[in-house]
């Protein structure tokens, strides 16, 4: 039995999309949701840092209160890049099993 011809271009399927769109929202919803770092007291200000990224802190918001409100957001590009490794890593990973899954079973209708 002939080979099938190759692709030309990248393809994939429409259900493999789909669960990649959902581990994306997942990753970005993980990497948007803020974790309360600590409430420090400076004098006559209160401060509010909250931390987000996931698997690293990516950024920092410092909210001070009284007398002051003001709010710093201060980046760890470190964490960023971390961050935007491991989301790929997660995305490919996704992608080669949910291909792998679709070509084993179209195999086995063949066969």
């Amino acid at each position: 039995m002939p080979e099938p011809p190759r692709r030309a271009r990248f393809q994939i399927h429409l259900s493999t999309a789909i669960v990649l769109m959902f581990v994306a929202g997942g990753l970005i919803w993980l990497n948007v949701l803020e974790r309360s770092a600590g409430m420090f007291l400076s004098g006559p200000h209160i401060i509010f840092a909250k931390d987000c990224g996931w698997p690293c802190f990516a950024w920092t918001k410092v909210i001070e209160y009284f007398p002051l409100q003001s709010r710093v957001c201060r980046p760890s590009y470190i964490g960023i890049c971390i961050n935007l490794v491991v989301a790929l890593a997660i995305l490919f990973a996704v992608y080669f099993l949910c291909e792998s899954l679709i070509r084993r079973r179209a195999a086995r209708k063949k066969g």
